[in-house]
């Protein structure tokens, strides 16, 4: 990856200022404090970017050098992180013990050590340091230890599946399986120690390896580790014991299947056999160990399951409580009353609504009959005004009306039979002129104005 290096790296003349020694703070106080500012963010980002959170005093110029020169100001940008508290120097009791190391010592010596020895002998060396244990020094970048310790945090919380379970577990696999995340196992025991001092894991040393324990989802500080955490991680350590051993296995009973095959094919019978017992007696131990990780795995995802139930549980348990201390602040007398009450304000509307629906149905009935009455008086206005549309009486005294006398009228008739011909009628003379005297105007163009005759014909017809 390639290293965090600013924009105005480039320019020669700015690194040149940037590269040199500090000069005296009073002398140009916001030029000095620019420079500061300038090589401390550039120290952050690039750790921040690398994964780092340990340097050395004397790779840290090397880690900046610009075209075959090194910065000659770092001296003074250390100390001064070192008075901000963004930079420690790295201390024993800040990496994580190995077990032999813990176990080769109690409790006692182990406070002593970390809180009295330790402290005296960094004093002490303070005091009578020289050149070349300063030049050794190594320093922790608080920002970045902070930043690594969080991812490891978080990523491990992504993959446990169930908190008893996967919140247990060694070093070795811890490394194998987030060191990743530094860039070296020192690093990483210093983010382990890290996460131990605020309280986010917790290790034991009771048996061989270390035991590491984070803190669940819902807790911000971890839980001492218990004889059940313990038993717990025997059962996943035997499992992927077993687990490597059938791997194993396998590639061996891979390896004999082949050479009883070689041995059949070159006519080498009882060696064939043998092998193949050989590879008959590895697929037995294999089905068996299958078997015992299944009833391991059976008993890890029972666990958990149980852990599950414990917490449904423990809500509906909460949730029990809380609903018996809402019930105890309602009075059963008091609900009653509120009861009865709500009751007779029902009923009380009910009525309201009744009454009004009946003054509504009288008001509609009477309009419909004053409408009926209307209409009846202007049918009788019509009649009176058309007395030739009445009726006669039939033989029968049934009234009958004028279309249907009509009709019988129209039956009564007798028309004479349609001609066969087309009738031809001869013109007389008086016709024919009566004929030429009729105006038949003319709707075209030419024809908007009417001749002198044609007026002349139409004033004496008229």
């Amino acid at each position: 990856m390639e290293p965090y290096r600013p924009a105005v790296w480039i320019d020669d003349t700015r690194m040149n200022v940037l590269f040199s020694p500090f000069r005296e703070r009073n002398l140009n106080p916001s030029s000095w404090t620019q420079k500061m500012k300038f090589w401390i963010q550039v120290i952050e980002d690039d750790f921040k970017l690398s994964n780092k959170c340990i340097f050395e005093r004397k790779s840290l110029p090397l880690a900046f050098a610009r075209k075959g020169k090194q910065p000659n100001c770092l001296d003074t940008v250390i100390a001064e992180m070192l008075s901000l508290g963004k930079i420690r120097k790295l201390q024993e009791n800040d990496i994580l013990q190995s077990s032999s190391e813990c176990n080769g010592k109690g409790w006692l010596t182990w406070g002593y050590d970390t809180l009295l020895k330790s402290p005296i002998a960094w004093g002490w060396s303070t005091l009578t340091k020289d050149k070349t244990t300063e030049d050794n020094t190594r320093y922790i970048l608080e920002d970045s230890l902070k930043n690594v310790c969080t991812s490891l945090l978080q990523r491990h919380q992504c993959q446990a599946y169930c908190d008893i379970v996967s919140n247990i577990m060694e070093y070795s696999a811890l490394y194998s399986q987030y060191g990743d995340l530094c860039s070296s196992e020192l690093e990483f025991k210093v983010v382990i120690q890290q996460l131990v001092k605020t309280k986010k894991v917790a290790i034991s040393t009771k048996v061989d390896t270390v035991v590491v324990k984070f803190c669940s989802h819902d807790n911000e500080q971890v839980k001492e580790i218990t004889e059940e955490d313990l038993q717990i991680l025997r059962i996943k350590k035997t499992s992927s014991t077993l687990t490597d051993k059938v791997e194993k296995l396998s590639a061996v009973g891979e390896r004999l299947k082949k050479e009883a095959i070689q041995y059949r094919n070159q006519s080498m019978r009882q060696h064939a056999l043998r092998t193949f017992r050989e590879y008959k007696r590895i697929q037995g131990r294999i089905s068996k160990l299958s078997n015992s990780i299944d009833l391991l795995d059976d008993i890890l995802h029972k666990i958990s399951h149980a852990a599950s139930e414990e917490m449904i549980v423990k809500a509906i348990e909460s949730g029990a409580q809380t609903l018996k201390s809402i019930n105890e602040r309602n009075d059963l007398d008091k609900v009653t009353d509120v009861m009865e009450d709500l009751n007779q304000a029902i009923q009380d509307q009910e009525d309201i609504q009744t009454e009004m629906s009946m003054f509504g149905n009288e008001d509609d009935e009477s309009l419909d009959a004053s409408l009926e009455n209307l209409l009846k008086e202007g049918h009788s206005a019509a009649v009176g005004d058309h007395p030739d549309v009445k009726g006669t009486t039939d033989d029968k005294g049934d009234k009958r009306s004028s279309t249907d006398e009509l009709a019988d009228l129209l039956l009564g008739l007798k028309l004479p039979d349609v001609p066969n011909l087309s009738p031809e009628k001869t013109l007389n003379s008086a016709e024919k002129d009566l004929y030429e005297d009729v105006f038949v105007p003319d709707i075209s163009v030419s024809g908007a104005k009417m001749s002198e005759k044609t007026k002349k014909k139409e004033a004496e017809h008229a």
